[in-house]
C-alpha cells in the first residue's frame, strides 16, 4: 500500500475503533448495570454488536479493505484487555471482540458491499453476526461437558433469538439513517466541514485516547 493508503487505514481505524471503545465503555457498561432488565431486547449482544458492525462497515467503506475490521477489533480488544487486567475482570470479552472483527472481515470479503446502508450491508452484518453468535455459543457452553439440551437451548437463545433481535435493530437503524440521508439530499445539506473535522488525524487519535480513558474510569 502507498503511504497515503496506509495513513488512511491507520486514522480510520483509530477513529472508528476509538468510537467503538467509547461506546463499549459507556453504553456497554450501562447495559450491564443491575437496574437494566435482563431481557434480550436490552442485552449487550443485541445492542452493542450491531453498533460494532456498523462502525466496522463504515471503516471498510472509507478504507476499502476488509482487514480494517480486524484492526479495529485489535484496537478495541486491547483497550478492553487493559481495563480487564486493571480491574481484575475476566478477559472473555476480549476474545469476543476479536471474533466480531474476524467474522466481519470474512463477511466483508464475501459480499463486498458498495454501501453499508443497503441490503448488501445488512446481509454482511447477518452473516458476520450469525457466525459470531454460533461459534461463541459453543465456546460459552463447551459441548464437551454440557448436555445436548443445554447446547440446543443456548444455541436457540443466542444464534436465533438474540440474533434476530440484533438484525431487527440493525434494519431499523439503517432505515432511519437512510431516511436522514435522503432528507439531507433533498435540502442540499453540506457536511464537508464536519467530515474534515471528523476524519482529521487529531480527532481520530483523540477518539482512541478517549476510549482508553473512559474504559479505565468507568469499568
Amino acid at each position: 500500500m502507498t503511504k497515503k493508503k496506509v495513513l488512511n487505514v491507520l486514522f480510520s481505524v483509530l477513529l472508528f475503533g476509538g468510537l467503538w471503545g467509547i461506546l463499549e465503555a459507556t453504553l456497554g457498561s450501562l447495559l450491564h448495570m443491575h437496574f437494566i432488565p435482563n431481557t434480550m431486547f436490552l442485552a449487550s449482544s443485541t445492542i452493542m454488536v450491531p453498533i460494532a458492525y456498523f462502525l466496522m462497515g463504515a471503516c471498510y467503506k472509507r478504507t476499502g479493505t476488509f482487514a480494517s475490521s480486524i484492526y479495529m477489533a485489535i484496537l478495541a480488544g486491547a483497550v478492553k484487555l487493559i481495563a480487564c487486567l486493571a480491574f481484575g475482570m475476566a478477559i472473555n470479552p476480549v476474545y469476543y471482540i476479536l471474533m466480531e472483527g474476524a467474522f466481519m472481515g470474512i463477511a466483508l470479503l464475501i459480499i463486498r458491499p458498495k454501501n453499508i446502508i443497503s441490503f448488501a450491508g445488512l446481509g454482511t452484518m447477518i452473516i458476520a453476526n450469525t457466525l459470531y453468535l454460533g461459534v461463541s455459543t459453543f465456546i460459552r457452553v463447551n459441548p464437551a461437558y454440557a448436555t445436548a439440551s443445554q447446547v440446543i437451548d443456548n444455541f436457540e437463545k443466542y444464534t436465533f433469538m438474540i440474533n434476530c433481535v440484533a438484525i431487527l435493530y440493525t434494519f431499523a437503524t439503517g432505515a432511519l439513517i437512510f431516511g436522514a440521508m435522503r432528507l439531507a439530499e433533498k435540502y442540499n445539506w453540506n457536511f464537508d466541514k464536519v467530515k474534515k473535522v471528523i476524519y482529521h488525524p487529531a480527532f481520530a487519535s483523540g477518539c482512541a485516547a478517549l476510549a482508553l480513558v473512559l474504559t479505565m474510569v468507568i469499568r
